[in-house]
């Protein structure tokens, strides 16, 4: 083999090396930005009084996102992927892992398919459960609270 095509070989992979370097970069800066939600202390002065018909998930566990505030409109769904309105980075959580919504009755949490399950103070979600203020709720190795 000639010289020039040795060198055109070594230009191509080290641009295939960087080409996969910048794949990974990205991946890994899209996976580490997560929807911002309200924190407890930033957005809820301790004088005023929160609406009581508001619902809220509040992340208790890991201690890294503990005090985070997620709303329940009218539906949160819970899973790894970033089309969910709260994403978690767990191995053990699918991409469309659970869901709260909001009912006429009060707040119903659905397991949707995943494949290690959805816990309602320690006890495998095995339909749709109505929960209350104060239940606990557990999908992978986040542990969050109704409010």
């Amino acid at each position: 083999m000639s010289d020039a095509v040795l060198t055109v070989l070594r230009l191509g992979f080290l641009a295939l090396v960087w080409v996969f370097f910048l794949r990974i970069a990205s991946a890994v800066w899209t996976s580490a930005t997560i929807k911002a939600p309200l924190r407890t202390e930033e957005h809820r002065p301790r004088k005023r009084r929160r609406n009581s018909s508001q619902s809220s998930v509040v992340i208790l566990e890991p201690v890294e996102h503990a005090g985070l505030v997620y709303p329940v409109n009218e539906q949160l769904t819970i899973g790894r992927s970033a089309s969910c309105d709260v994403t978690l980075d767990d191995t053990f959580v699918s991409s469309q892992h659970a869901r709260v919504a909001k009912t006429d009755a009060g707040l119903v949490v659905s397991d949707l398919g995943s494949t290690n399950g959805t816990y309602v103070n320690r006890e495998k979600v095995t339909s749709p459960i109505q929960v209350e203020r104060g239940t606990r709720l557990q999908i992978g190795s986040t542990v969050m609270e109704v409010r």
